[in-house]
């Protein structure tokens, strides 16, 4: 396995060249960026620009860039606000290739009380069935985080979202933290096998105070995890997405280096 980390764990200001430069000397081999508001408002042609510059600093750092992230999904629901979903996807999407990622993160929606479960599966659908034609279209592939959007909470919701779809471009990405406290994270691994998994977002959840942390700092059953990735084969990359610590920027992502050495062995 290779061993990522996304921007999200590094304090809210960071520039992204300090941010870079810390996981490659902590010893991460991957950087996950984000699309941001930003983002949103640049011309096409500073957009891409913007990448390329991207793309020079992390080659001239040494560090790989496996996928593209995005937190606009909270504010531009896709259950709702479709048409504008789709161009995030896009853009998200033309970043990946400017950069050579592989994946880009997408959130299905986030459901409303006005619409029922089958409803909030049915949109969900409909907004990933089109958002799979940008995805062929850049050659990238769309990885579906399971995130607490309140109608994909197990597995089995996120398969019964998958039917029909093309799964070549459409697959699972999958934030072990996240699985918690309504599934286990094993059970989603069982369920989606190597070929529908996209790659692994990797962060802890401690049930008794309810927060995110660090490995090992929780509840996520890692030794059943670690067994479960290793017996399929699975040599992608999982990247930490925790939540900076207060008292000094960079501490968190060292910490959860040693973690995921000593659950997952040193990085391939």
């Amino acid at each position: 396995m290779k061993f990522g980390v996304n921007v999200w764990s590094f304090p809210r200001g960071t520039a992204l060249d300090e941010a870079m430069r810390v996981a490659k000397r902590v010893g991460y081999q991957g950087f996950e960026p984000a699309i941001t508001d930003e983002h949103v408002s640049m011309p096409r042609d500073e957009f891409s620009s913007w990448w390329r510059r991207v793309r020079e600093l992390a080659e001239s750092i040494g560090i790989e860039i496996p996928s593209v992230a995005t937190g606009l999904f909270w504010r531009v629901n896709p259950l709702t606000e479709v048409d504008r979903a789709l161009e995030i996807v896009e853009l998200e999407c033309l970043a990946a290739s400017v950069v050579g990622a592989r994946v880009v993160l997408v959130v299905p929606g986030v459901a409303l009380p006005e619409l029922s479960h089958g409803e909030c599966i049915a949109r969900a659908r409909s907004f990933l069935e089109r958002a799979s034609s940008i995805a062929r279209e850049y050659g990238v592939v769309m990885g579906v985080e399971n995130v607490w959007n309140r109608f994909l909470a197990g597995p089995e919701d996120m398969a019964r979202l998958f039917e029909g779809l093309d799964t070549s471009v459409i697959k699972l990405y999958l934030d072990v933290g996240n699985t918690l406290p309504h599934s286990l994270p094993v059970h989603w691994i069982d369920r989606f096998g190597l070929d529908a998994i996209a790659q692994i977002h990797v962060k802890d959840f401690n049930m008794a105070e309810l927060r995110f942390g660090i490995p090992l700092s929780g509840d996520v059953p890692w030794k059943q995890v670690a067994e479960r990735l290793r017996s399929l084969g699975y040599r992608g990359y999982v990247v930490a997405e925790v939540p900076p610590y207060r008292g000094h920027p960079f501490k968190a992502i060292e910490d959860t280096m040693t973690s995921l050495r000593a659950i997952f062995g040193d990085p391939t």
